[in-house]
């Protein structure tokens, strides 16, 4: 090729790198920067008060930030409506009371709960990544349900889910005045005919409406039975309140 060819050739390539460099600078320019942009825009109009005001009235930048935050705040507000976990507690379908007894220092307990767990959502679907519950009677211990409970599961949309929860066992009450604590309120309470027993229920759910959210719940369960030996549930169904 001559001289006078590859100079042809040379221009060419140089015009072509060009239009490159200025189709792809236009294209940057024009598409991706307005979009990336348009919400800082849009927060600092209503933001920077000031510098909006020279040149434009008040009532042009007010509106301006109606414009902007009303449809964002109405949008969360009503997904909060729709899908906000609050609305969620778990109930006591049924339990029973085979053993409470206090003989010296040692109080010796076996109970079984079902534990209902509803999401009334038609949509959203809820993951349980812990379920964790514990029963004391007078402010002493009787332990966690254990194994009985699963670690983990996942709960479709308007589903009820219901738990078994077992503790059984015994615990050694060293404090004297302790001991005499929980004899007068076995005493107490089988007098009245109901004897109360405390489940506490521990729950990490997770939520995915737009991002996962997880959220940390904690409820109290009061479970009344008749005095032992009979030991029958007072309630068809004992709802749990949040702590």
């Amino acid at each position: 090729m001559s001289e006078h060819g590859q100079g042809v050739e040379e221009g060419r390539r140089k015009a072509a790198r060009k239009c490159w460099k200025a189709t792809k600078t236009a294209v940057i320019k024009d598409t991706w920067v307005p979009l990336l942009t348009l919400p800082w825009k849009c927060a600092l109009n209503c933001l920077c008060c000031s510098c909006r005001q020279a040149g434009i009235e008040a009532s042009c930048w007010v509106w301006q930030c109606v414009q902007c935050w009303t449809p964002l705040s109405l949008t969360v507000l009503l997904l909060w409506l729709l899908y906000r976990p609050d609305r969620f507690h778990p109930t006591v379908d049924s339990a029973s009371l085979a053993s409470l007894d206090l003989n010296g220092n040692s109080l010796r307990y076996n109970l079984a709960v079902d534990l209902s767990f509803r999401n009334s959502n038609r949509l959203l679907s809820i993951s349980y990544l812990d379920v964790g519950a514990s029963a004391s009677y007078n402010g002493t211990s009787l332990g966690l349900a254990g194994n009985s409970l699963p670690g983990s599961f996942r709960q479709g949309a308007n589903n009820t889910t219901v738990l078994h929860a077992v503790f059984q066992g015994m615990v050694m009450v060293a404090d004297v005045q302790v001991q005499e604590g929980l004899a007068k309120e076995l005493e107490r309470e089988r007098g009245s005919g109901a004897v109360r027993v405390r489940v506490h229920v521990d729950l990490t759910i997770m939520y995915k409406v737009i991002v996962k959210e997880i959220f940390f719940y904690s409820y109290e369960c009061y479970l009344p039975f008749t005095p032992l030996p009979n030991a029958v549930f007072l309630s068809d169904s004992a709802p749990c309140f949040r702590v």
